[in-house]
């Protein structure tokens, strides 16, 4: 089986080839001594090689950069087998033995209807086989070659062996090959001919007879240390390879099927473990009013969240003083902290609301497509059409979202079609939109995500309702998209519900759009409480009529909040038909105001984290009770 060992290994060996194009036996492309090898170099050695005028490149994993990215059924799958050259022929009751010996192989007598075998080791032949099976049936004589067993109904059969490899997991690791040089022309020209060496290698090839997946993510410069005549440049690649076993034994002798090039393959007898559950992408929605305490925005989130029965949803990062709530402006290490957080929780990407780039409402995008830690967390946007604008001057928004799709890390689905989260609006939000409207607006982002080299965007047009209140079906077909959902699946009756109805309520929705016959992409709910907001009204959030303080859902417990999402989960991996993109979402990472939030929140002692660590646990025994299931005990 490879492990990141291998990876990285094959990778080094790959770059080895490139900088020495002829050989180690002459002379690299730099004309200078090149040490390739994996992990980061000692200040030491490093030093001393750099005053030598010799150039490294070393290849390493990037710490938390990995992802689980399983998604093939455990299958056994024949990999070589081997042909007897033993001969059996019977006549009667005498089976007669023939052909060459030798390891490898399996012999099989059945003596009226019990089974017997031999596995020849290298030293064996046609008589020891025959010898061996009299030592095991009684009755049996043997001469020269022969066997008999007087008066039996015998049958023979000669079986070579095989290997088989099954495919346990698969992983994404982020890699990066870093080039360390004396002068800033070496580090150039070594970055260079690996960047366009890798360029148009797509597979791998690792030790194991497995391949992983090449792509390219980022490259970065690093000249911070050029007083010491070291000048840098970081290629990161992200590798997706498998982990396997391999199994080698004999082919079946009797049975019901053989391991065979067209046969079943059922692993040489053995029972076929069930299934792996495997957990597809999962996607939290973010409300980014939390990073800035000089935004509007964040002001009046700070103003409704003021009352201590709230002071539990703030960010982790706040501060409660003299009942005055505040939070500092996020960090690089915010995010950082946030990226770890969500891939603790089991995430594979978040979708981020969409506001205009030079409002401190899109700090969190930044920060994020700037963290050094997000090769194992992708993105998507998710646009609002309400703030499109009415051309292309005014819709910087609708702009920046359609570069988006095309940079690295952007989650795609279906073989390579960036996810395009759109927010319905009503007739009067849209009204300022060029001819042609939302249509011809996603129909634009379609044509200039192709044109800039991305894949189709896969729109998935978004209520804010449960399908069973407002169906968003037929908007989504007439704008033009690909799949419906929900931002949020609420069903209010006037009156606190305990969670229980919400994640019900949640489960519905699926169902209904299940079969709507328009493919849909589900949404798990964390929570709906929009109390705060009903308490302080405030102007960026109008507040529907008749929306009183007892309306809202109690807060789930951890332990209910992992079950839910493994629900939706399993709704996903049991109807490919109704999600062909094959992933969820959840409301949501940090609408900590409404009352649906998964991030880690403020306590007076530090984060509380109970709600990433029960999502990701939920998801792991989930995973793990697919292949192990839970036995009740007989006493």
């Amino acid at each position: 089986m490879a492990d990141i060992s291998d990876v990285e290994t094959a990778l080094c060996r790959l770059v080895e080839t490139i900088i020495y194009p002829a050989g180690l036996a002459q002379p690299s492309i730099s004309g200078t001594i090149v040490k390739i090898y994996r992990g980061w170099p000692s200040n030491q050695s490093l030093n001393g090689d750099l005053a030598d005028g010799t150039m490294t490149v070393t290849v390493f994993s990037r710490e938390h950069g990995s992802r689980d990215t399983s998604r093939y059924p455990r299958t056994w799958h024949t990999v070589s087998q081997t042909s007897p050259t033993l001969t059996a022929d019977v006549l009667g009751d005498t089976v007669s033995f023939g052909g060459i010996g030798g390891a490898g192989q399996t012999a099989g007598v059945t003596v009226d209807g019990v089974a017997y075998s031999v596995t020849l080791a290298a030293g064996d032949t046609p008589a020891s086989v025959a010898l061996a099976f009299a030592g095991m049936i009684s009755g049996a004589t043997v001469v020269g070659t022969s066997l008999t067993v007087s008066g039996a109904r015998v049958t023979a059969r000669i079986v070579g062996s095989g290997t088989a490899m099954m495919e346990t997991r698969r992983q994404e690791q982020g890699i990066m090959i870093a080039v360390w040089c004396p002068t800033p022309i070496g580090r150039d020209l070594l970055a260079s001919a690996i960047d366009n060496g890798l360029s148009n290698i797509d597979w791998l090839d690792l030790a194991d007879g497995t391949v992983a997946r090449l792509q390219y993510h980022e490259t970065f410069e690093t000249d911070v240390s050029q007083n010491a005549n070291l000048y840098r440049r970081d290629l990161n690649y992200l590798l997706e390879y498998p982990t396997t076993i391999v199994m080698t034994g004999a082919q079946m002798l009797f049975g019901v099927g053989t391991l065979g090039g067209t046969g079943p393959e059922v692993g040489f007898g053995c029972v076929v473990p069930p299934p792996r559950l495997v957990v597809p992408p999962l996607g939290a929605v973010r409300f980014d009013a939390w990073y800035d305490p000089a935004n509007s925005i964040d002001r009046q989130c700070a103003s409704v969240l003021s009352p201590a029965l709230y002071h539990d949803r703030l960010p982790p990062e706040a501060a409660v003083v003299d009942g005055i709530v505040s939070w500092p402006r996020a960090t690089q290490a915010t995010m950082d902290a946030e990226i770890a957080a969500a891939l603790v929780a089991g995430l594979s990407f978040w979708a981020f609301d969409s506001y205009q780039p030079d409002d401190t409402l899109s700090l969190a995008l930044q920060l994020y497509l700037g963290s050094a830690h997000r090769g194992g967390l992708r993105f998507c946007m998710l646009g609002q059409t309400s703030n499109w604008g009415s051309d292309g001057a005014d819709q910087p928004p609708l702009l920046r979202d359609i570069r988006m799709m095309t940079q690295p890390g952007y989650m795609t689905v279906l073989g390579g079609r960036p996810l395009y989260l759109v927010l319905d609006s009503s007739a009067d939000q849209t009204q300022g939109l060029p001819p042609g409207g939302v249509p011809a607006a996603i129909a634009f982002v379609r044509q200039q995500v192709q044109a800039a080299g991305g894949g189709n965007p896969y729109v998935v047009w978004l209520s804010g309702a449960s399908l069973l209140d407002y169906s968003n079906v037929h908007a989504a077909i007439v704008a033009g998209a690909d799949a419906c959902g929900a931002y949020a699946t609420p069903r209010l009756n006037g009156n606190e519900q305990p969670y229980a109805s919400l994640a019900a309520s949640a489960r519905q929705d699926w169902a209904a759009r299940a079969s709507s016959g328009f493919a849909m992409i589900p949404t798990a709910m964390c929570g709906w409480d929009q109390r705060p907001l009903i308490e302080t009204p405030q102007p960026f959030y109008p507040i529907p009529a008749g929306l009183g303080l007892g309306n809202y859902y109690g807060r789930a417990d951890s332990l209910a909040l992992g079950a839910h999402v493994v629900d939706m989960v399993n709704s996903i991996v049991a109807d490919p038909v109704a999600c062909p993109a094959q992933i969820g979402l959840i409301y949501a990472w940090n609408e900590l105001a409404e009352g649906g939030w998964l991030m880690p929140t403020y306590t007076p002692a530090g984060p509380d984290p109970q709600r990433i660590a029960a999502v990701g646990h939920a998801l792991a025994e989930a995973v793990r009770q697919s292949v192990v299931p839970r036995l009740d005990l007989i006493n």
